[in-house]
């Protein structure tokens, strides 16, 4: 429930910069309102990214926030605010807990069988870069599902954490042991080397180990 809590917490903290926007409200001509276009702005990219997060980018809350929050003006910034507190309500209800689980692990389970096919073709680099992207995908949802900050805070503009950060955050949080954590880090690493150096030779079977090295870890944290 504290998790829950949490994301509903986060929430609520854009449910306020959207109030904050409203702040800002102007009379235009012929009774046109207007807000301050940064602080619109920052309302909707938070809201975008913290409801994709939570529900996925295919959920009814995450497309109607898109289109329906698009202009700077006080109707659409109320309407961003409804679908947020409708959000709210909806967290409130376990819906983390009972679908968007079960909808991440079909989607990644459907990559993992697009690397074994890689793998099978004799293409282990490309299998690596989807499997650490299903690694990542993962990691970060396993993070959030268990209240652990997935965003950089200290910078200006509040960014992603990368995924070696999301795993060294999520075995301090104890979420895997300490060998998990070694093998996370490594091929983490494998693949960052890829991504830089398209010249560099990997082998079949180091991507067959990853594969069932991260196909494990799947099954054994669970969120």
């Amino acid at each position: 429930m504290k998790n829950i809590d949490n994301l509903t917490e986060k929430l609520q903290d854009i449910i306020e910069m959207g109030n904050k926007v409203l702040a800002t409200e102007t009379q235009g001509f012929q009774k046109q309102t207007f807000v301050d276009e940064q602080k619109f702005h920052d309302f909707r990219i938070s809201g975008l990214s913290l409801l994709s997060r939570i529900f996925g980018d295919t959920s009814q809350h995450y497309t109607c926030f898109k289109s329906e929050v698009t202009i700077p003006g006080s109707s659409r910034t109320k309407r961003g605010i409804s679908i947020l507190t409708s959000a709210a309500r909806e967290l409130q209800g376990n819906w983390l807990e009972t679908t968007r689980g079960n909808i991440t692990s079909e989607i990644l389970e459907e990559f993992m069988d697009i690397a074994r096919t890689y793998i099978e073709k004799n293409a282990p680099a490309a299998a690596i870069i989807l499997l650490a992207a299903v690694l990542e995908k993962h990691l970060r949802n396993l993070c959030l599902a268990n209240g652990i900050n997935i965003m950089n805070r200290q910078q200006s503009t509040p960014a992603l954490k990368k995924p070696l950060q999301l795993t060294s955050d999520g075995y301090k949080k104890k979420l895997f042991d300490r060998t998990q954590n070694k093998k996370l880090l490594s091929w983490l690493e494998l693949c960052d080397r890829i991504s830089q150096d398209s010249t560099l030779t990997v082998s079949t079977e180091q991507a067959d180990k990853m594969y069932k090295d991260i196909k494990r870890f799947l099954a054994a944290t669970p969120y």
